[in-house]
């Protein structure tokens, strides 16, 4: 008899685009949550923003817990628990703008673009940066 689906995807290796997008988030408006062996990523924005949610969620899709929902207001998703989530909150527990050099240019995207929301940017603003990294 074969493993369970999710111990088999909590072995999965996020690609190079994933992981600046996870750590873009992480710079941004993500958050680690759980318990050590448990901990996942959630994603949450304004609901007008949901298009930049299904963005992530779609790159993000092996690592998602489920598919993304509207609540109060916001659109969210959160990932499984992975190991990663543990190596990551570990570095994020110091000085986490440490982080800031192993961004690429997506990676710095994604936390700009996280950024322009939370410090009331101009819509705008914040859909320019979108529209620049939907390429990926």
């Amino acid at each position: 008899m074969g493993e369970h689906p999710v111990r088999v995807r909590r072995r999965l290796v996020p690609d190079a685009t994933q992981v600046q997008i996870i750590l873009g988030s992480l710079l941004g408006d993500g958050r680690i949550e759980g318990e050590s062996h448990a901990r996942r990523l959630r994603i949450t924005e304004p609901a007008h923003r949901e298009r930049y949610v299904w963005w992530k969620y779609d790159r993000l899709v092996q690592l998602a817990d489920e598919a993304p929902i509207i609540s109060e207001g916001r659109v969210s998703f959160r990932t499984i628990p992975h190991p990663l989530f543990d190596d990551l909150s570990t570095l994020l527990a110091g000085r986490p703008l440490r982080m800031t050099a192993l961004l690429t240019s997506l990676g710095r995207a994604v936390w700009q673009t996280d950024l322009a929301v939370m410090s009331g940017v101009q819509e705008s603003a914040a859909r320019y940066d979108f529209e620049v990294i939907r390429e990926y």
